[in-house]
């Protein structure tokens, strides 16, 4: 199970580690993986519900996905892949519009989010890796996941020239 990358972060996130990984091999790539891809599904959602209802023994998820499992259920049989190739980073922000009325209290909010008890309670209520907090300060269960070696994130401009070459790929092998 996979997400499009047209209106899924991680299903573009696949894309551009693709194109990432494997340059003008992306492509070849997706040919060989279409024959494996159960469905494209429109979101993360969608996706990770069909796997966890046994459609799939594959899904693409979050390398902190296991963590909810083994915390949240007390089950660990859910695991990530480690790509030798390196894993795509997804990165959440958050931000203020510069038209708000709010400003000084979108200041406040926003250095909030940075402070410790926010960020303790990010890896168990979104399973992501918070951006401001220790690594030895995550919760039991986090040290069991796949850590990648190799991060990969191409920079925004690059990202951005190379979207559309990916997308067409990507169509063109799972379409045949």
């Amino acid at each position: 199970m996979i997400q499009d990358p047209r209106s899924s972060t991680p299903g573009l996130g696949l894309l551009m580690w693709v194109k990432a990984a494997y340059g003008d091999e992306a492509g070849a790539i997706w040919e060989g993986l279409a024959d494996n891809i159960v469905t494209v599904t429109p979101g993360w959602s969608e996706a990770y519900g069909l796997y966890l209802d046994g459609e799939a023994d594959m899904v693409l998820s979050y390398t902190t996905s296991p963590a909810y499992h083994l915390i949240a259920e007390d089950d660990d049989s859910h695991t990530a892949a480690a790509f030798e190739e390196g894993h795509y980073m997804q990165v959440e922000v958050a931000g203020i519009v510069n038209v708000t009325n709010e400003m000084a209290l979108a200041r406040q909010f926003m250095a909030f989010m940075l402070t410790p008890a926010f960020q303790q309670a990010i890896p168990t209520t979104n399973w992501m890796y918070p951006a401001a907090l220790p690594a030895g300060d995550l919760p039991d269960g986090f040290n069991t996941l796949v850590t990648p070696e190799t991060p990969l994130l191409l920079p925004a401009e690059e990202a951005q020239a190379l979207r559309d070459e990916a997308l067409e790929e990507w169509r063109t092998a799972l379409s045949r």
